[in-house]
């Protein structure tokens, strides 16, 4: 099934959504003493969440915000109101596909057809800049930090259907990101690197999003990265 979904004024057409997909949105409704975990990022996150439940099942109780989160600045306005008054024991989040977007001069998203035929507008400009999407993420470090939680950032899974100049934009982002959560003593999930070596399989035929495979290993690996850290120790 595919669905198009309109999000801050930008049309996105969620591929291959499968019922892990829809699933997603459906949270634990019990209270249990198990432990809290929330998991925020976009399309890419909605499509492991509810594998993530199901691989820790009885461990812990796995949360996300009903929305797609977008971008780093969406996360900067949203963010306080996604972690709500719950006390939460992991939180794991990514930014990055989004704000790696090319928009017009108008602020709106191009066409993947012209980004993938390299026909981009002269005036055409990623979303954020690298000092950008770094200032964003310091921010929303800080209010992540100030619920006591332990963090753990997913770096950005690769996007194949764009021009060269793009594909590397998503890398250098991880980079950056990466130098930040391990200057802030945050525990990182490579998802770019796991996926990289399977990324064809794993992947829709869009080349950015994942089929039921994908979602399911990509499951197994976020559950992992959760469970360490719920039994880790250190805070």
């Amino acid at each position: 099934m595919t669905t198009t979904l309109v999000l801050a004024g930008e049309r996105v057409v969620e591929a291959d959504l499968h019922q892990d997909v829809t699933n997603a949105f459906i949270n634990p409704d019990q209270a249990s003493s198990r432990p809290r975990v929330l998991i925020i990022g976009d399309s890419i996150s909605i499509g492991y969440t509810d594998p993530v439940r199901n691989d820790l099942k009885g461990i812990a109780e796995v949360f996300r915000p009903p929305v797609n989160c977008q971008h780093s600045g969406y996360g900067v306005a949203h963010l306080k109101a996604w972690l709500g008054t719950s006390q939460w024991d992991v939180i794991h989040f990514n930014f990055g596909i989004w704000d790696t977007h090319l928009l017009d001069s108008k602020g709106q998203l191009l066409s993947s057809s012209l980004e993938a035929n390299n026909q981009l507008p002269a005036d055409s400009r990623i979303r954020y800049t690298p000092e950008q999407y770094q200032e964003n993420l310091v921010k929303i470090i800080k209010v992540l930090k100030g619920t006591g939680a332990k963090l753990i950032w997913a770096s950005t899974t690769p996007v194949r259907c764009r021009p060269p100049a793009r594909l590397e934009i998503i890398p250098a982002y991880n980079r950056m990101a990466a130098d930040l959560m391990k200057s802030q003593g945050i525990a990182i999930d490579d998802l770019y690197t796991f996926v990289l070596p399977q990324v064809k399989e794993w992947q829709t035929p869009d080349q950015c999003h994942f089929n039921a495979k994908g979602n399911q290993q990509l499951g197994k690996q976020v559950a992992n990265s959760i469970q360490r850290s719920i039994e880790s120790k250190t805070p």
